[in-house]
């Protein structure tokens, strides 16, 4: 039984939540309620600057950044608590990750930090043949993770 099970759902570029991370949400709490009625979910997110052009002193251009820092990190902390008002409404203690970084190390790194027993990631593509059947993200991390890895597609509309 998966007793340490990590979510790992990309949050940051929807205004509503993709199919994906919403499947995949569903599936890792079914597996969370089944199991220790805990599930980790992490959410990483990239964060680029970008500095005005215009010649202002350094100290304006990193109270800017350090205030733009401040605004995407309270937009992507609200992006979490709503992704995860669901699980913790069916009563699953959710404990969450949310960091700055490249996806595919962070999830790795995140996994291993927690000796997670499962990953359950939404898998998702429009690139090569490889990409299309498992995701470029996706494919990485099954490459590199320790645990097991639960891809996660949402169910076809018809």
């Amino acid at each position: 039984m998966y007793r340490t099970i990590l979510l790992a759902a990309a949050l940051q570029h929807w205004d509503r939540y993709s199919a994906h991370a919403l499947a995949a949400r569903e599936v890792a709490g079914a597996m969370a309620i089944g199991a220790t009625h805990h599930l980790h979910v992490l959410s990483v997110y990239d964060y680029n600057f970008k500095a005005p052009a215009s010649g202002l002193p350094a100290e304006t251009v990193a109270k800017l950044r350090e205030d733009d820092l401040r605004r995407t990190n309270n937009q992507m902390e609200q992006k979490v608590e709503d992704y995860i008002a669901p699980l913790k409404a069916v009563g699953l203690e959710v404990t969450t990750f949310l960091r700055v970084g490249d996806p595919r190390s962070v999830i790795v790194q995140t996994a291993d930090e927690l000796k997670a027993d499962a990953l359950v990631i939404g898998s998702h593509s429009k690139r090569n043949f490889l990409d299309i059947a498992l995701g470029g993200t996706a494919r990485y991390i099954s490459q590199h993770v320790a645990c097991p890895v639960i891809f996660v597609s949402p169910a076809k509309q018809t």
